[in-house]
């Protein structure tokens, strides 16, 4: 029998693969990470350690001229989840 827990997303999750920049004021350089997949609401990223992550920051996609402000809601080991804030 197969146990499947319920998706709470609200929207849809689409992988990424892209180099991304973590920027906040309180890290004094930026943070090297890895877009793992993204959706309208949210973003995965995996952050090589040590990493000191703000709970706020500023996502930024060089490959795609994107920025974005975000908000970390979950980390399990190298993998952060984040919502978007604007």
């Amino acid at each position: 029998m197969s146990h499947r827990i319920p998706e709470r997303r609200a929207s849809q999750r689409y992988r990424a693969f892209m180099e991304g920049w973590i920027a906040s004021e309180t890290t004094a350089e930026p943070i090297e990470c890895m877009v793992w997949d993204l959706s309208e609401a949210g973003v995965r990223l995996v952050v090589p350690p040590p990493a000191d992550v703000p709970v706020e920051f500023e996502l930024r996609i060089p490959s795609e001229d994107a920025k974005a402000k975000v908000r970390l809601i979950w980390t399990t080991g190298i993998h952060y989840g984040a919502k978007f804030t604007d």
